[in-house]
């Protein structure tokens, strides 16, 4: 086995479990251990290929985070304008990920995406169904970095229609249903233990119901591990991600998600992991959600880095500085500010990820009232003087009076000497009241995992296939390498569809 003698308990392998001593053993085709996105979307896919399959849910119900979708190119983009050079984005991709990501892997997604967006779209907007996909409209326009047309919304679906949070939520419920009624067997409450291992072949795995009792679920054609992360194991993220453990927020989803099931799994069979450390999903929105673009300051009252970059950086940006948290500053002019530098940056906190043309990228009443509630929290604070602020703050008084008084002054002169930020986004921040809103590094996933193949094929140390096992979604490597990249939103969920609706083709014999 691939085991470091470095790493925590977590790797040490338990003792194996025998099938035959289950109480029940259950037979099917195709195995999906997890029903997320990744997961769903295999399980669905196989299933409309006349594959029986069965998926393993520790949770109660299908999992759903998030709101957007992010592909390459599909119908529904072409009939709006839109088609992207799979090449070139390629290419960016792989510059942004320093050469570590696996090329087959990134321009398999790439070019194959459409194809799932578009098998996803024409479920999604069935009449029984009725959801309303979008373009997200709301993009970081760098000269640097920047983003690019591609991440899809979803609206007006079975669980927004009941007033509840939508999103992925109504992806996933229709996704669930047609696969019910594909005949998909799930059985929910039931965390996997282990896989099983016959003559060198993965043939199943061995899951704990909530009643305590054992079963053993035996695959004839493959076993997918669609299980999440690992960011909600400190341990392992210890060991294989440490930058994961900086954050000041984890939201991986719910509790005991994300904790590196299938990859604990995976190498007690032999099978390798990518290279260490494991890239990160990281939004700057623990605290207060937006923090535009204006100055950000430490609790030292100083600044430490370019405020316009798109939102993986300015995560970034935080824990490099060794920071839990941050002070993003304004003044009263701030909702005419904001709009007018959309113009040159935007994007996820900084403007949003509103519909195209459906409604403005900056949105006054939204942002209004997350400044409300902020002050509720104390998150959020105003002054009528920089010293006040400062004070309400609770950074130190002369540093942060000094940096506001500099920053204006570069403002004035239109050239940053710290960072080099552009021009165009050096505004003054001089007519009170002054805000503060503090903000943080939040972690929504650890995307590095298992070796796979272009066929999903979980390998070993050696590179070769272990039989009869596959891994998709964030249990899956060799999409990212080093640093996840934004230059399609949500490519995440756009790889976890694109590969889980491919894989299951192919264990489907399509």
């Amino acid at each position: 086995m691939n085991i470091n003698p470095k790493w925590g308990d977590w790797a040490k392998r338990p003792p194996v479990i025998s099938p035959e001593s289950c109480s029940q053993i259950y037979e099917t085709d195709v195995l999906v251990i997890g029903a997320g996105i990744s997961g769903l979307c295999c399980a669905l896919s196989a299933a409309q290929g006349g594959t029986k399959v069965t998926c393993l849910e520790k949770f109660g119900k299908y999992t759903a985070r998030g709101f957007n979708i992010g592909v390459a190119n599909s119908s529904y983009m072409k009939e709006r304008g839109f088609e992207n050079d799979t090449d070139a984005v390629a290419r960016e991709w792989i510059k942004r990920c320093a050469n570590r990501c696996d090329e087959s892997i990134v321009r398999l997604f790439l070019n194959k995406s459409g194809e799932a967006m578009d098998w996803l779209i024409e479920l999604l907007t069935r009449p029984e169904y009725g959801v309303r996909p979008e373009l997200q409209g709301c993009l970081y326009k760098g000269e640097t970095y920047y983003e690019i047309m591609g991440s899809h919304l979803f609206y007006d679906g079975p669980i927004s229609r009941q007033g509840k949070f939508g999103g992925l939520n109504d992806v996933l419920e229709c996704v669930y249903r047609e696969a019910v009624k594909e005949g998909v067997r799930f059985i929910f409450n039931s965390p996997m233990e282990q896989l099983i291992e016959e003559d060198g072949r993965i043939t199943g795995a061995i899951a704990r119901q909530k009643s305590g009792e054992l079963i053993a679920v035996k695959a004839r054609r493959g076993v997918v591990l669609a299980t999440g992360g690992i960011g909600g194991n400190e341990d392992m993220c210890d060991d294989l991600c440490p930058l994961a453990n900086k954050v000041a927020a984890k939201v991986c989803g719910p509790k005991g998600s994300d904790d590196g099931d299938g990859h604990r799994a995976a190498l007690w069979v032999g099978a390798a992991f990518e290279d260490d450390a494991f890239p990160t999903i990281l939004h700057p929105q623990a605290y207060r959600h937006a923090n535009f673009c204006f100055l950000f300051v430490k609790p030292d009252g100083k600044r430490f880095m370019n405020e316009d970059n798109y939102l993986q950086a300015r995560s970034l940006g935080v824990i490099k500085a060794g920071l839990k948290y941050a002070w993003a500053i304004m003044d009263s002019r701030w909702r005419e500010k904001v709009p007018e530098t959309l113009k040159y940056g935007g994007g996820i906190y900084w403007g949003h990820d509103f519909p195209l043309g459906r409604r403005p990228e900056f949105q006054l009443e939204h942002e209004e009232e997350r400044m409300e509630w902020g002050m509720k929290i104390g998150c959020t604070v105003m002054a009528d003087t920089p010293e006040e602020l400062a004070e309400k703050m609770g950074v130190d008084v002369e540093g942060f009076v000094n940096t506001l008084n500099e920053y204006n002054r570069m403002c004035a002169e239109g050239k940053d000497t710290l960072f080099g930020k552009r021009p165009e986004l050096l505004i003054p921040l001089d007519e009170p009241p002054y805000i503060a809103r503090k903000y943080g590094t939040a972690l929504l996933s650890v995307v590095g995992g298992v070796k796979v193949d272009t066929q999903m094929r979980v390998l070993n140390g050696e590179r070769e296939p272990i039989e009869g096992l596959y891994a998709i979604g964030n249990t899956a490597g060799g999409r990212y390498g080093i640093d996840y990249p934004m230059i399609i939103p949500g490519n995440s969920h756009g790889s976890a569809l694109t590969f889980g609706y491919l894989l299951g083709r192919q264990l489907s014999g399509k």
